[in-house]
């Protein structure tokens, strides 16, 4: 059974407040975007091994709600089979789940802005159905966030034959990097009606989220650490905090910035109005999660220019002196 909850509608996304008419181009094509309706399914007897979710009675695998549409789909075949026949000798049964992750789910911002959102389309009278987590996705960040909102889990045994006799899945609720407003706002308030929120003066107003040894990290850090040092920005990794602490630190500033990355998916907890300074690769007109975030969130959006200098990790060089002119500007 298929159920709707939205349908498709378009979304209208402000640019960045600082972009000119030279890099305009970049990102007016994501200015004016249809969203793709949204809704869950309800379907009886799947069987979950691992990341599959295998129907027997339609000969149907669900790879619609498992995997990116970028997979192939012999991949795919490849994945089913070898999960089927590696747990042959172990078999449960469970009443009831939901399903709401992917292929990518294990990175911070799917996890948050994809899987969770789907989870918003699920009515109040399912929420008493357990999330259904294989074994390879109890990360830190997905059960602090679950353990905090006060969701039930259930974490499932690995290369084991799980029947579920009642299973609910969630559609995306819009395209990857594209948001129903709606859905995000509500996300939003489920985390800040949780939080024991502080608001201090000795908590810092500017937050710089501080990539080390991953992709897109500043190759020329120590430049860059002075001129944010200068405008009084705290150095933070956001994956030394709580869920809890990550909300409190968040909803105290009114600058949000750093290289593009899942760190910036917090700016969910900022307050209206608050600042966004994202560091994107020069000539960059793909990666516009961020910008229609900031949209829907109503934040200040700004877009800051770096070059790539190695094309593995994508690790960015960003110019001082230009960086601390546009800073001067964005903050006067």
């Amino acid at each position: 059974m298929k159920i709707k909850v939205y349908d498709k509608h378009i979304s209208i996304r402000k640019p960045p407040l600082n972009a000119t008419e030279k890099n305009f181009k970049f990102f007016a094509h994501e200015l004016k975007k249809e969203i793709s309706s949204s809704y869950y399914l309800i379907e009886k007897k799947v069987t979950l091994i691992n990341e599959t979710l295998i129907s027997f009675r339609k000969l149907r695998l669900f790879t619609k709600y498992t995997h990116f549409p970028n997979i192939k789909k012999i991949d795919i075949f490849k994945l089913a089979l070898k999960n089927f026949l590696i747990s042959i000798k172990k078999k449960e049964t469970i009443q009831k789940g939901i399903w709401i992750l992917d292929d990518k789910a294990s990175n911070y911002y799917h996890w948050l802005l994809d899987s969770l959102q789907r989870y918003i389309l699920i009515p109040n009278k399912y929420k008493n159905f357990p999330i259904l987590i294989p074994k390879n996705y109890e990360n830190k960040w997905i059960i602090d966030q679950l353990n905090f909102l006060n969701i039930k889990y259930k974490v499932l045994n690995k290369n084991t034959r799980i029947k579920v006799k009642k299973i609910l899945i969630p559609s995306y609720s819009a395209q990857t990097g594209n948001f129903n407003t709606n859905i995000l706002l509500e996300l939003r308030n489920l985390f800040l009606e949780r939080a024991n929120i502080k608001h201090t003066k000795n908590m810092s107003s500017r937050i710089w989220v501080d990539r080390v040894n991953v992709r897109r990290g500043i190759s020329n850090r120590d430049e860059i650490l002075k001129v944010l040092k200068k405008y009084k920005f705290e150095i933070l990794q956001f994956e030394n905090y709580s869920i809890d602490e990550v909300i409190n630190i968040v909803c105290n500033a009114n600058v949000l910035a750093g290289p593009h990355g899942s760190g910036l998916a917090n700016m969910l907890f900022m307050s209206k109005n608050s600042k966004v300074i994202d560091i994107r690769e020069k000539n960059d007109d793909f990666r516009n999660a961020l910008m229609s975030m900031a949209s829907g969130l109503d934040l200040d959006y700004y877009c800051l220019n770096s070059t790539v200098l190695n094309k593995e990790n994508e690790s960015v060089y960003l110019d001082p002196r230009s960086f601390e002119n546009d800073l001067e500007e964005i903050l006067k």
